[in-house]
């Protein structure tokens, strides 16, 4: 019942193509092992080929145990596996522990999609973890574009990322591990309250469930409808600059700012979004302090003013907005 719901939801999502070729992100814990189980039955459905690939973050003394373990259920299940292991903690620098652990990891799978010419990443985020991802969000201050928290399919440089768990909870996957008799590692640190996930996970959503009984399913229909209306209004925003565009190079964009003016402000932060996406490639560590700082530089009677985003300097002259490439200024 739940394969079947697996291939319907990959199916509706566009996210697994006959014969294709992907690696699975297999950490050892319930959600992975569940992932790599459905993709085991669909191999032969779809044709495709996939390979299993984990990193070892040395950050916890079963490190070691969970890569041989899932070194091993890959061999009984005749899929090639492949591993790195790095020591975190001591290449750990400015950004978080967590922030570094996922830098490295990300760098491990763009390694191997270039080893081994794989274009598709599978991880195994589940309904609980979107629903989470939301609340973290909304506590934290977030716009449309954040309220869609963890996407069934995005990119990551040049990785297609696809969510094929997005649809089930935790505890579907639990209860499936559990009467099949499937094995799996424990990360004991889910457990513990000192993280601001896991208090959500742990506190904040089971005394919320007491009052609202479908507080996740909400949230996911929140995630679900953002997803949806972002998707039209940035298409539209796109569109609308494309009309703005006065000049543009590969280092350099710039846009008719008498005409952006007259627009309204949503449409105005969605267009500076595409601008940025348009030269930049893509919008990571652009946040909305970012978007808010632009917009105030739009509204200012001078000219001649300039605002360093990440990578790009952003010069507002008097008749118009341009965007230029540069090494990291923040």
């Amino acid at each position: 019942m739940l394969f079947e719901k697996f291939k319907t939801f990959i199916e509706e999502n566009n996210l697994v193509k006959e014969k294709e070729k992907l690696m699975l992100g297999v950490s050892g814990g319930p959600d992975s092992v569940f992932l790599l189980i459905m993709f085991s039955k669909l191999k032969e459905l779809k044709k495709i080929d996939f390979i299993t690939v984990h990193f070892n973050h040395s950050l916890r003394k079963s490190a070691d145990r969970e890569e041989e373990f899932v070194r091993n259920l890959s061999k009984n299940l005749n899929i090639k596996f492949v591993s790195e292991k790095k020591e975190v903690k001591k290449l750990y620098k400015g950004d978080s522990l967590e922030q570094t652990a996922r830098n490295l990891r990300y760098d491990f799978f763009l390694k191997i999609a270039r080893r081994y010419k794989i274009k598709k990443l599978a991880l195994a985020h589940h309904k609980d973890d979107l629903v989470e991802t939301v609340l973290l969000r909304i506590f934290r201050g977030t716009g449309l574009l954040w309220l869609r928290a963890i996407l069934p399919l995005s990119k990551y440089k040049n990785l297609t990322v696809i969510r094929p768990l997005l649809f089930l909870e935790k505890r579907e996957i639990l209860d499936f591990l559990s009467k099949n008799k499937i094995p799996y590692m424990v990360d004991k640190s889910n457990f513990e309250n000192e993280f601001l996930r896991n208090k959500i996970r742990l506190d904040i959503l089971p005394y919320l469930a007491k009052t609202f009984p479908n507080i996740k399913e909400n949230l996911y229909n929140l995630a679900v409808t953002s997803s949806q209306d972002y998707e039209f209004i940035s298409s539209f925003a796109t569109q609308t600059l494309e009309k703005l565009i006065l000049k543009e190079t590969h280092q350099l964009l710039e846009i008719d700012l008498n005409k952006l003016k007259t627009l309204p402000q949503g449409l105005v932060n969605n267009i500076l979004r595409a601008a940025i996406q348009r030269i930049k490639g893509n919008l990571r560590r652009i946040e909305l302090k970012h978007i808010d700082k632009l917009s105030e530089l739009i509204k200012k009677n001078n000219d001649n003013l300039s605002l360093d985003i990440p990578f790009l300097k952003v010069i507002k002259q008097s008749h118009s907005l341009i965007f230029k490439k540069t090494p990291n200024l923040t």
